[in-house]
């Protein structure tokens, strides 16, 4: 049953938007401390739940745009363009929306990371 799980794509979109509501929201958090509680808590709600819908839709829509391709060269730059274009846009946004003082610190890890884990899954599909 657990690994009928692991193979779901919702259990594992599910998994990755919790650790991204816990990891991005804590790191918000962090960073923006500086500011006070409030401001705090208000970054790190904002970055850890629209990381949480990103992410969970994000993960949906990148595998429906690797499945439309079946040239490696496109399915690379089509998912990695179109989900990091957007997640860019949109995480500047949303914080810039809500108030965030320290924006760019906020989102370069996201950035980063997505990016990175990306470029490896693709790569691992190969």
């Amino acid at each position: 049953m657990l690994d009928l799980l692991r193979r779901s794509k919702l259990f594992r979109s599910l998994i990755a938007a919790t650790a991204g509501f816990t990891v991005y929201g804590g790191w918000a958090f962090l960073i923006n401390h500086q500011h006070g509680l409030m401001v705090a808590l208000k970054a790190g709600a904002t970055q850890g739940c629209y990381s949480f819908v990103l992410t969970l839709c994000l993960s949906f829509f990148m595998e429906w745009l690797f499945q439309i391709s079946d040239q490696p060269k496109w399915q690379f730059s089509l998912t990695l363009f179109t989900t990091c274009g957007l997640i860019y846009t949109t995480s500047w946004g949303v914080n810039a929306l809500a108030g965030t003082p320290e924006i760019l610190l906020t989102i370069l890890p996201g950035a980063i990371i997505s990016s990175l884990l990306h470029t490896v899954l693709h790569i691992g599909a190969f």
